[in-house]
């Protein structure tokens, strides 16, 4: 007679399913706190970006302005004969032209705050990171079991994350009401559930390490850099973004010089390429063609009258970024 207590003999596939099993339930608190560890860092490099751009994004795109104002001044002269090289960019506005870390990451769950991060007191500190560990491991996008579970996870992801990131706790409580993923599917047996288990094995694992190739493209940003400079400064009790500001400031009045005087010079040449010839323009091709004919180009009046002619009509009509030379006179 059988013992109806007795459990029934574990099979090599059910043994694989609690294997896997265990091995999931040690993994997902460590993907939830992996997934915490990298939206803190990018809510403290994002807060950063935004106080840096809010001191410096007048003077950099002055800056940029002026740049703008030299090299259109350089294209100009090149045209006249004169070769300039491209100056290095501005740190500070080369950082502002770029893109933040969260926008040059590939966090598939976050998208770049739009606002900087409230200011919260400890306790609701506290309470933001609690929540936000509640809401991950019920609806992070690595437990879902079919495609449509996917995508609900995911949409609820990018809104738990975003809310993180802006330290909006109300957000979060209003989250927590949300209902759990409501896509399942039925296990109909042992082989489908460990199959099941183990792609969400295999995800997780993935994300743990897309999580830690993250982190460390994080640490490698630009934002992270001066960011770094910021708090070594701050530790000596200097201001670094005073300090910043000057070098800002001294860098638009190199630039202002630099534009002021491309301006006089490319005026200088204006003038001297644009002095009228002692020929009318309407006169001087029947001027040519009839030197031509008399073999008289060579005539050193002519060809300096049809030399300053042509630097005349290149000046004025030609300025343009692909001009092949309209002009063969080989």
């Amino acid at each position: 007679m059988t013992n109806p207590k007795q459990s029934p003999a574990k099979t090599s596939l059910h043994e694989q399913i609690e294997q896997i099993s265990a091995l999931l339930n040690s993994l997902r608190p460590r993907l939830v706190e992996a997934e915490a560890e990298l939206s803190d860092r990018l809510a403290a490099i994002s807060a950063f970006e935004f106080k840096l751009r809010s001191r410096i994004a007048k003077l950099t795109d002055k800056l940029d302005r002026l740049d703008a104002e030299i090299q259109e001044l350089k294209r100009q002269m090149r045209w006249l004969g004169e070769g300039w090289q491209t100056d290095p960019e501005n740190e500070a506005a080369a950082w502002a032209s770029g893109k933040t870390a969260s926008e040059s990451g590939e966090y598939r769950y976050h998208t770049a705050p739009r606002e900087p991060r409230q200011k919260l007191a400890e306790e609701e500190k506290v309470s933001l990171k609690q929540l936000y560990r509640q809401l991950a491991r019920r609806f992070h996008p690595d437990m879902a079991v079919d495609e449509a579970d996917r995508e609900y996870r995911t949409q609820m992801m990018w809104a738990i994350n975003a809310a993180y990131a802006a330290g909006d706790l109300e957000k979060l409580e209003q989250l927590l009401l949300e209902p759990d993923a409501p896509h399942t599917i039925a296990i109909q047996s042992d082989e489908e559930q460990l199959e099941l288990l183990t792609r969400e094995l295999a995800r997780v694992q993935n994300r743990l390490e897309e999580i830690a190739e993250e982190l460390a493209r994080l640490d490698k940003h630009k934002s992270v850099e001066m960011m770094r400079r910021h708090e070594k400064a701050a530790r000596a009790g200097r201001d670094w973004f005073g300090e910043l500001e000057v070098q800002l400031r001294d860098d638009i009045a190199r630039r202002q010089i630099e534009r002021d005087v491309l301006e006089e010079q490319l005026a200088n040449m204006e003038d001297e390429f644009g002095e009228e010839t002692a020929v009318s323009s309407e006169d001087f091709a029947d001027l040519v063609f009839d030197a031509t004919l008399d073999g008289n180009f060579d005539d050193p009046d002519i060809s300096a009258e049809f030399d300053r002619y042509i630097d005349r009509r290149r000046s004025k009509n030609y300025f343009e970024e692909d001009f092949d030379d309209d002009y063969d006179f080989d």
